[in-house]
């Protein structure tokens, strides 16, 4: 049995530099490979998708079905009208918070038009 008395400090120093690059390159070999393990993980749709359509391929179209595209789908009013009901309380939320920001009644407060800011400012908060 080997005890920590009985070896010399240059021993005990090269002992423990060992131990350290075996639990280094344990750790550093687990990382390369989870990361290999994320990146194959891309493929993985693709692989899906394509087995998919082997299958889709493989099955027999039914004489009778005809090949004729679907109409394109009409925008129906009530679309239009949640949108705009959208739009408005998005108008109506910046409102309250312009005017719980700036301490003024929201009565006072006018807004013409909504643009995103091309700075991004979040990074200083």
């Amino acid at each position: 049995m080997i005890t920590l008395t009985s070896l010399t400090l240059g021993e005990i120093l090269q002992k423990a530099g060992l131990n350290t690059l075996l639990g280094m390159g344990v750790v550093f070999t687990v990382l390369v490979l989870i990361s290999l393990l994320i990146y194959c993980l891309r493929f993985i749709p693709v692989f899906f998708e394509r087995m998919a359509g082997k299958k889709e391929e493989e099955k027999p179209a039914p004489a009778e079905k005809k090949n004729v595209p679907a109409a394109p789908a009409a925008v129906s009013p009530a679309a239009v009208v949640k949108s705009e009901e959208a739009d408005l309380a998005l108008i109506a939320v910046i409102t309250a918070a312009i005017a719980a920001q700036a301490d003024v009644p929201a009565d006072g407060i006018v807004i013409r038009s909504i643009r995103r800011s091309t700075k991004n400012n979040w990074k200083h908060a």
